[in-house]
């Protein structure tokens, strides 16, 4: 349920402004930009979904190491968000390949002889069962024609943003890195086959496009977007999840460590390789009780038997068939059931990626959300 939280704001229609100059990120940051510029002869980067929770903070993280960051936008987005940024907007949307090709020419006639670069974060997130189709068409399809058009209009890097769930699932209580062996299907999680399936193509397309994938886990951190995992913590904060705790295991990792893990591969990372943006690993039980201990709440006990969750889960299934859920859905439960191990030692090593410690990253979540201290009113000691 929390994993792949990369692609919120997809295909966004943006819109080219006549009515202003286009501003030059080497002025607006003109420091960083020269501190930067020695090491890495850096091109005009389009993002895709840049107007979603990891995109906004994607789109800053490049902004202010000298990127001129050229966003794909749908005209419903709320560019207020990124107001404040040297951001060129254009009009697009994944279900409508001429659109993402006009986007990467523009975006081509600024970077010259050189090639735009490309980040391609945008998707779909659902569990929901009617979905289905939807994230077929953005996810894989969607993932086809950006990889199309960036042959089309010479893209000379690129990053795909993946998912964890793309690489697979711990079955025996191990570790997985980024070459471990693809279990997924049997989840029979329509999230995650689509974000496996754009994977894949986008590695196919890895040598052509000088293409690398990051994988991020269960992404958490302040947002003017809301997140999966920000909902989730509101539960655990109102006590609506009960006094047990599923019994998966997820890989979390901060907002703004995934966005500078996504700017790193895009600059250091190697062409057809994967790399996994995860911090540590632990239990869902585990997070409920540091969530508590921050809150301030009566902590979790124990983690319901997995054979009593798969009756859980079976039971909401037989529910969705005759009244669709929308949030605690068959597909989403049985995601929080999974154990989604995995170590970013790859992205620490070859991209020197450095994450915060999950304690701090869920510190400051909770403090965003304005559920701790004061600002919580159920608060009160265990003990």
């Amino acid at each position: 349920m929390f994993m792949g939280m990369a692609g919120v704001g997809w295909g966004e229609r943006p819109i080219l402004s006549r009515s202003r100059p286009r501003l030059d990120p080497r002025t607006v940051f003109p420091r960083r930009y020269q501190a930067y510029s020695p090491r890495l002869m850096i091109a005009p980067v389009l993002v895709t979904g840049g107007t979603g929770f990891v995109g906004i903070a994607l789109v800053r993280e490049l902004t202010e190491h000298g990127y001129e960051v050229h966003v794909l936008a749908r005209p419903s987005a709320d560019r207020s968000v990124l107001a404040d940024l040297p951001v060129q907007w254009h009009a697009g949307d994944l279900l409508d390949a001429a659109s993402i090709e006009r986007a990467l020419e523009a975006v081509a006639a600024c970077a010259g002889g050189a090639g735009p670069w490309l980040v391609h974060n945008a998707a779909v997130i659902s569990y929901r069962t009617r979905d289905a189709a939807l994230q077929r068409e953005v996810n894989v399809e969607g993932t086809r024609r950006v990889l199309r058009a960036a042959r089309k209009m010479g893209v000379t890097r690129a990053v795909h943003v993946s998912s964890v769930v793309a690489v697979g699932f711990s079955s025996r209580g191990e570790t997985l890195d980024e070459g471990a062996p693809w279990n997924g299907a049997q989840l029979g999680l329509d999230y995650v086959t689509t974000k496996r399936a754009a994977e894949e193509l986008a590695l196919a397309a890895a040598e052509e496009l000088d293409l690398r994938v990051v994988n991020p886990g269960a992404i958490f951190g302040p947002s003017p977007r809301p997140a999966n995992t920000a909902r989730f913590l509101r539960k655990i904060a109102a006590g609506a999840l009960g006094p047990i705790a599923p019994p998966g295991v997820m890989s979390p990792v901060g907002l703004r460590d995934v966005a500078t893990g996504i700017r790193l591969a895009l600059e250091r990372g190697r062409a057809g390789r994967r790399y996994l943006l995860c911090e540590s690993t632990l239990s869902m039980k585990d997070l409920f009780r540091r969530a508590q201990a921050l809150l301030e709440l009566k902590p979790t006990r124990f983690a319901l038997p997995r054979p009593l969750w798969s009756a859980a889960v079976a039971a909401t299934r037989a529910v969705d068939a005759v009244r669709p859920l929308e949030l605690t859905t068959p597909q989403a439960l049985k995601a929080l059931g999974v154990e989604w191990r995995f170590t970013g030692a790859r992205a620490r090593t070859e991209l020197g990626w450095a994450p915060a410690p999950f304690e701090a990253v869920l510190t400051e979540t909770l403090e965003s959300l304005g559920l701790t201290g004061a600002a919580n009113p159920r608060g009160t000691c265990s003990g």
